[in-house]
């Protein structure tokens, strides 16, 4: 499934991926003070002793935070650090610093650890999230996506003064075809559907399921005469695809039917919007099927 391309989803990328790198500069200048204290230092002291534990829970943090990222600080810190023990301890024979080689050692491993734990549940919350809005039938955007993003681009086409296009997408004849054939033939003919609208719209527009067998889309910033272009290839699209209807081996032909309103041109609420685009779309039933349909008062 194509995520919308917007601007403002990639200004609030922008600023959480900024906002992760000063932190993650902060953290790597914090490490390297410690580092240098500790490699120039007395490491046998109250205050070296001191430092390490700061430096092994930052280092543990830091996988926690940014993943396999601060794993890989994590890496360069431990091979920077073990190096000063092993020197002590070689030079001096004291099992104290080999003690403290072992710990920085133990310490990389806990941190490899927490740093896929990360990454996996990262993956993870990626799916469900991906699970949360998308239709299980069609793959497409589900209804409660569509009402969210329906508010998000209302409020963004008044900020920036633009118009706002929605329209309700309707298979003719669909009940009669899933009654008929049976709901296996008819959820093949919406998984089609679905996937065709995905194909067909840009990549700005936001397809959803509606319900049953009506679909949505949304087209941010578009007029007349665009939406009329679009839904136009998607109707062509759409009637050049053959079924297969089961028990009378023939391929057939079907249609759709699409009724459209614009906000704030004609609509001055998300409510009156989708009522709006749902009346022109019984007008374009009531009106032979296969046809878009602009809303009339």
């Amino acid at each position: 499934m194509n995520l919308v391309n917007r601007k403002d989803d990639h200004d609030f990328l922008d600023k959480h991926r900024l906002s992760q790198k000063n932190k993650f500069i902060i953290c790597l200048l914090f490490i390297g003070i410690l580092v240098l204290v500790l490699f120039f230092g007395n490491l046998n002291t109250a205050p070296g002793i001191i430092i390490g534990s700061i430096m092994a829970v930052v280092t543990l943090l830091m996988p926690l935070i940014f993943g396999y990222t601060g794993l890989m600080v994590t890496l360069i810190y431990s091979i920077i650090g073990i190096t000063a023990p092993f020197r002590f301890g070689i030079m001096q024979g004291d099992p104290y610093y080999f003690a403290i080689a072992v710990f920085i050692l133990a310490n990389f491993l806990g941190s490899a650890i927490i740093a896929i734990e990360v990454e996996r549940n990262k993956k993870t919350q990626k799916v469900l999230e991906t699970l949360s809005v998308t239709d299980g039938l069609t793959e497409i955007y589900n209804h409660r996506y569509f009402q969210q993003k329906l508010d998000e681009e209302i409020a963004r086409a008044i900020r920036a003064n633009r118009t706002l296009v929605l329209c309700m997408i309707d298979i003719d004849n669909f009940k009669m075809y899933n009654d008929s054939y049976g709901h296996y033939f008819g959820d093949e003919i919406l998984r089609k559907t679905a996937g065709l609208i995905q194909n067909t719209t840009r990549k700005s527009d936001i397809a959803c399921r509606y319900g049953g067998d009506e679909f949505a889309v949304i087209l941010p910033d578009s007029g007349v005469e665009e939406v009329h272009f679009v839904m136009e290839r998607l109707k062509e699209a759409f009637y050049s695809l053959r079924f297969s209807f089961p028990d009378c081996h023939v391929t057939r032909t079907l249609t759709l039917s699409v009724g459209f309103s614009i906000f704030p041109d004609l609509a001055e609420n998300k409510d009156q919007l989708i009522t709006q685009a749902d009346a022109a779309l019984y007008r374009a039933k009531y009106q032979g099927r296969n046809t878009i349909q602009l809303y009339k008062n």
